[in-house]
């Protein structure tokens, strides 16, 4: 475990949460390698949220998510290096795709 970080009353009156260190450069130059995220534990997130999102159970990822009556996009902040990846509603089933949260808040250290 990294520790804990501080949220408010109010947030932390809203559901659970967890803090998780960003690795990698696909949400750059928004979210950084190294930057600590507050996500909100919840199963689903509305269009548009970035979300920490498990594909076939494997290490999570961290995107914006984009949902269509086919399917969810996940896209990265870094399409430069990082291509949109779309899932259809039978892959999200299958493999699965899972919404472990929602991005509430980010902290980055200097």
């Amino acid at each position: 475990p990294l520790g804990h970080e501080e949220i408010s009353h109010e947030l932390a009156k809203t559901g659970d949460f967890v803090c998780l260190k960003v690795k990698g450069d696909s949400m750059s130059p928004v979210i950084q390698d190294g930057d600590l995220v507050i996500v909100k534990q919840q199963s689903d997130v509305e269009s548009g949220d970035i979300a920490v999102v498990r594909i076939n159970g494997d290490e999570a990822t961290l995107k914006k998510v984009q949902k269509s009556e086919d399917g969810i996009t996940l896209i990265a902040y870094n399409p430069a290096v990082y291509e949109p990846h779309f899932y259809s509603n039978k892959e999200i089933e299958e493999l699965p795709v899972e919404v472990d949260g929602k991005v509430v808040e980010m902290k980055r250290v200097f």
